[in-house]
């Protein structure tokens, strides 16, 4: 009896695995064809080093990995989209370790600034609990903004540069992301995984992103 419950695990684990398997082939095979269709490039792996790039979010977790890239050009800038795994390890009273999986798609756009280290994400029970423990965000001028979002800037002239009125009612209205930072010439949007057929808007995004960045920043911190 016991083989039999043994036989019938193994089969459980193998089928999922193999599910697994074929779920992530269909993806790669729609991101291929997407790619295709926008006059992109597709590669299952980083074809640069985008987790050297020094953002929190690509240096969370016990372990972490990136794939299934798109490359290219969006309104003649340099953009690419990819997912982005993290996890984080633990163990319970047994000494029994497990991981807990982060799962993100993240549009990366390189644009003609050299900016201090901005991060932006939308404000959740926890980030709360971090401003009652002294975890301070900047605070703008924009109630509103502030109660929807959570900013942290190592140059806070920087921060009310970059979040000026227009950018910040544009950031409202939007909804597609999670958390965007910004660093040196390099723009980082994370969401929750996303669809293969959601990528094409997550480059139209970083376009519009990009266009709404007031011409103060760009004088200010100018590229080299």
């Amino acid at each position: 009896m016991i083989a039999g419950i043994v036989v019938v695990g193994v089969a459980a684990i193998v089928g999922v695995v193999y599910l697994q398997y074929r779920l992530k082939q269909k993806r790669i095979a729609s991101l291929r064809a997407i790619a295709a269709g926008i006059g992109f490039q597709f590669s299952p792996a980083d074809p640069g080093d985008v987790l050297g790039l020094d953002f929190t979010l690509l240096g969370k977790g016990d372990g972490r990995g990136v794939e299934s890239f798109i490359v290219g050009q969006h309104d003649g800038r340099p953009v690419e989209c990819f997912d982005y795994w993290y996890y984080d390890e633990s163990s319970d009273s047994k000494g029994r370790r497990s991981r807990t999986y982060h799962r993100y798609t993240c549009g990366l756009l390189t644009f003609e600034a050299t900016t201090p280290h901005l991060s932006l994400g939308r404000e959740s029970l926890l980030s709360r609990i971090g401003n009652a423990l002294g975890i301070d965000d900047i605070e703008l001028e924009y109630e509103a903004f502030n109660r929807e979002f959570r900013v942290r800037c190592d140059d806070q002239r920087f921060a009310f540069s970059l979040l000026d009125g227009q950018m910040m009612e544009w950031l409202l209205a939007a909804s597609d992301f999670e958390a965007i930072e910004v660093i040196g010439s390099h723009v980082l949007l994370a969401r929750h995984r996303a669809a293969p057929e959601a990528w094409p808007s997550l480059l139209t995004f970083l376009g519009a992103l990009r266009d709404h960045v007031p011409s103060v920043v760009f004088a200010t911190y100018p590229a080299p």
